[in-house]
């Protein structure tokens, strides 16, 4: 019997409006009920996920910021990996110089520069999602939680990131332009002890060497004396890769990208058809 279930959150535990379907917290809540642990595993930082936890009255651990920081269910940081002083201007300036947008994380919330280009993001997307007949009401949401309840503006964000007192985790990049991205990717690579991934078409994060949602996973199964084959890991995107091999059963949902199905050992329904639920009643619960 597995005892460990993981999961990505955006674009697999939560539906596309950025909620937690109740067929898939039901479904958390009876394995605990069994005796089987469950954590998230996601590229925000556990500040931006334990307003969801609590709204949903969900107690588990979480690995944060691409497994660069893992909490306890308590919310009780147990492991962190930061990225060097060094390595992290450089990243800004480069993204910086171009004029592109990015991010930086730490243990109490993400900071930008500019919320102009913060509001150029969310209108690209909120109009993508209005496309996408989601209501002007989820989006609403959305920003509210990304600007009340995430985002700190730092006009002089370098500055403020240069003082030896603070450490990041993490920095998104994010661009429209592909071909931004590519270029930026490019230069990126001369920089020392990062690692790059990436969990939407439009985004790079950058974490410190050699952390992945996989090691992060390793630590968390090593915490709870769990081995790995006892594990259940699922995801969507390109930063799921490294827990869904690291896991006893890897499973990409129906909305995955191609790489990652390539990966799982079971492909499930979408985010959007209770996908995280299903396949925990199938692997822990045996129901057909």
């Amino acid at each position: 019997m597995y005892k460990l279930i993981v999961t990505d959150m955006d674009g697999t535990f939560l539906n596309s409006y950025g909620n937690i379907p109740r067929g898939n917290l039901n479904a958390v809540i009876e394995a605990q009920k069994r005796g089987v642990q469950f954590a998230i595993v996601t590229g925000r930082p556990y500040s931006a996920v334990k307003r969801l936890l609590r709204t949903n009255n969900l107690k588990c651990a979480v690995i944060g910021c691409n497994g660069a920081q893992v909490t306890d269910s308590k919310g009780r940081l147990i492991r962190s990996h930061y990225i060097k002083k060094e390595s992290l201007l450089k990243i800004m300036r480069l993204a910086q110089d171009r004029d592109i947008y990015y991010q930086i994380y730490d243990d109490t919330s993400i900071y930008t520069r500019s919320l102009v280009q913060a509001v150029k993001m969310i209108r690209h997307f909120s109009n993508k999602a209005v496309k996408m007949h989601f209501s002007y009401r989820s989006i609403l949401g959305g920003l509210k939680r990304i600007f009340f309840a995430e985002l700190r503006l730092k006009p002089d964000i370098i500055t403020f990131a240069s003082d030896k007192r603070r450490q990041f985790y993490k920095v998104q990049i994010a661009s429209l332009k592909q071909e931004e991205l590519l270029r930026l990717k490019k230069d990126l690579l001369d920089v020392d002890g990062i690692s790059i991934t990436s969990s939407n078409y439009f985004n790079l994060e950058i974490g410190p060497k050699g952390v992945t949602k996989g090691t992060a996973l390793c630590e968390l199964s090593e915490e709870m004396a769990i081995s790995k084959e006892d594990i259940i890991a699922m995801g969507d995107n390109l930063n799921d890769i490294s827990m869904i091999e690291f896991a006893g059963c890897g499973v990409a949902v129906g909305n995955a990208e191609d790489a990652v199905k390539e990966k799982a050992d079971f492909i499930t329904k979408t985010n959007d058809e209770l996908g995280v639920g299903y396949a925990i009643r199938k692997f822990v619960f045996k129901e057909d």
